[in-house]
């Protein structure tokens, strides 16, 4: 087998597989945890970084607006699943164990300690016996003491026989962690973008469950909707009882948070900010009321609290009146995901959500967040959301092309290893997708570069034909429509 730096070497790049999961077939997953694509990461071989020009080539200003596309669609309001119709596919989704996605309510109470341990064991095995000498955020290797240290912070020997589950909602956006830990890991020195401790990042009010304490008391080893790992344990609000947890996680009326982001205040005045809350991000709805300032009226949401003790109090949140949110979800048509999609336009790309940014996957999760339907967070999985048009396996660059000319635009999703685009459609025999992406490689008289981007666009499929691994069209392995059978 190639090794990684052999990989490096030939204009390969990093991508990490971080999802993880309850079940015990994660250890498969962790054990390929990193896979080296043309995508994504400075590799060792680059010597330049190229910017490329925005709009990037073969995109014009026009096609960077929703209304560009959602004209070329016949019925672009037209229902794709209806709002029963996601929910059934949600609960499909969780009971497959492929997918990862859990649903933090139902876990039970009690977990024994060899549970406990097994779970902490293949995170060790996936993100520490690699091998592979890994690097700190000031370029030193992270050696023996540093992992002895951080072993010891998992504080497996105060696990007791059957250890109690608590549950409780995170209070403002923070990262999800592989170990208990801020320190970096990095697989070359100085490339501070990709760190691969970083899991993710969790917004207030999401729902979680508390397997375990760090022995220095700072983090808590959590499970969430969509990845297990480690937050910082000020920033959940444990709750007294799991009925508190079900009322507010199950609320039906809701407010669904439908621009990029869109603040929350903690009075009615809009004086003070509590926290931004992102796309695809949803509240329990209290009601609404008119600020005590006549500022105009505003919705008034719960949001979780954190009391002295640790423990959840149920608090308000104030969202002004004509803000980007919606009561419940909207509606899955391909002009509102047009709309949607669009409204992340240039935001910027960041692995594991680092920096306030989004990776190509946590786009994808955000956009169809707002139509009520849970993704996965790994783009492996996303890709095995939905209906599969026709298999591509082996497939050639012309077969691609004439399964995309009867794709469902705005609705399919376009997986290469590593990475996952939203398909826009085709214009001038050319067909475009918008994502989050960091960057494609290139080869030239002066040899390689990183051909760097850095945030969301839209392009074309022939990107990366000057890489060594093809064009994005030419690595697509993957196409699903994100439905049912086409209406």
């Amino acid at each position: 087998m190639t090794s990684p730096r052999s990989l490096r070497l030939c204009g390969e790049i990093l991508v990490w597989v971080r999802v993880m999961s309850l079940h015990k077939e994660m250890v498969f997953i962790t054990t390929i945890v990193f896979v080296f694509l043309s995508l994504f990461s400075l590799a060792e071989s680059s010597s330049r970084i190229v910017n490329l020009p925005s709009p990037l080539p073969h995109v014009s200003r026009a096609m960077e607006k929703p209304d560009f596309w959602i004209k070329k669609i016949p019925d672009p309001s037209r229902i794709l699943m209806t709002p029963d119709e996601i929910r059934n596919l949600n609960d499909e989704n969780l009971k497959r164990g492929d997918l990862y996605l859990c649903r933090v309510s139902d876990l039970k109470e009690e977990w024994t300690r060899d549970e406990v341990l097994d779970l902490l064991k293949e995170d060790w095995q996936g993100f520490r016996d690699s091998g592979e000498i890994r690097y700190d955020r000031n370029g030193n290797p992270l050696e023996e003491p540093f992992w002895s240290g951080l072993k010891t912070n998992l504080n497996q020997e105060s696990l007791k026989e059957m250890n109690s589950m608590f549950l409780g909602l995170i209070i403002k956006r923070t990262d999800i962690r592989v170990f208990p830990t801020e320190e970096c890991s990095l697989t070359t020195p100085g490339n501070n973008e990709f760190d691969r401790f970083q899991h993710s990042s969790i917004s207030p009010g999401s729902l979680v469950g508390v397997y375990a304490i760090s022995k220095d008391g700072v983090w808590a080893y959590v499970q969430t909707p969509f990845i297990r790992g480690w937050v910082r344990a000020a920033h959940i609000a444990i709750a007294k009882e799991r009925r508190e947890l079900t009322e507010y996680d199950e609320a039906i009326d809701r407010l669904v948070i439908i621009g990029n982001y869109v603040r929350v205040y903690k009075d009615p005045a809009f004086r003070k900010t509590l926290f931004l809350a992102q796309m695809g991000a949803s509240f329990p709805l209290s009601s609404t009321t008119r600020s005590s300032k006549g500022t105009g009226r505003s919705y008034v949401v719960q949001i979780p609290i954190r009391g002295a003790d640790g423990r959840l109090i149920i608090g308000k949140g104030y969202i002004p009146k004509g803000k980007e949110v919606q009561l419940g979800y909207l509606p899955y048509t391909q002009r509102n995901v047009a709309r949607q999609a669009f409204k992340m336009l240039r935001e910027s790309y960041g692995w594991g959500e680092l920096h306030g940014g989004r990776d190509c996957s946590r786009f994808i999760m955000d956009l169809f967040n707002t139509f009520g339907i849970h993704m996965p967070r790994n783009s492996k999985f996303q890709a095995q959301i939905g209906t599969i048009p026709e298999e591509i396996s082996g497939m050639s660059i012309q077969g691609k092309k004439r399964i995309l000319d009867r794709a469902v635009p705005l609705a399919t999703l376009l997986r290469l290893p590593g990475h996952i685009m939203l398909y826009l459609g085709k214009d001038h025999d050319k067909h475009y997708v918008i994502h989050s992406i960091w960057g494609v490689q290139r080869v030239d008289k002066f040899g390689p570069a990183l051909e760097k981007i850095g945030k969301v666009v839209v392009s074309d499929l022939s990107l990366g034909s000057s890489s060594p691994s093809g064009s994005l069209l030419e690595r697509i392995t993957d196409i699903r429509y994100i439905g049912l059978e086409k209406r």
